[in-house]
């Protein structure tokens, strides 16, 4: 069953797309859009992911550490390996 658009959201931004992963957001995959850049999608809507990034910009959002640096890892692995 393929998931709805409204249910993914999409972002070429690291380090924001770092602060969703370790928010506990699945990463669902990466959509390669040129060959140095990249989509991270994950498997949650616009709205909720533009609350995540709104508490980021305004300094609200609290996040284990070990999260974040799992979460940069992560990302950092899956770009270099295509996936």
């Amino acid at each position: 069953m393929k998931m709805s658009e409204a249910t993914q959201f999409r972002s070429k931004d690291f380090y924001l797309s770092a602060c969703i992963l370790a928010s506990g957001i699945t990463l669902l995959r990466l959509e390669q859009d040129s060959p140095k850049v990249y989509f991270f999608v994950f498997n949650i809507t616009p709205n909720r992911a533009n609350e995540i990034i709104g508490k980021h910009w305004d300094r609200t959002l609290f996040l284990p550490t070990r999260n974040i640096i799992e979460a940069i890892s992560e990302l950092k692995t899956r770009l270099h390996n295509g996936y």
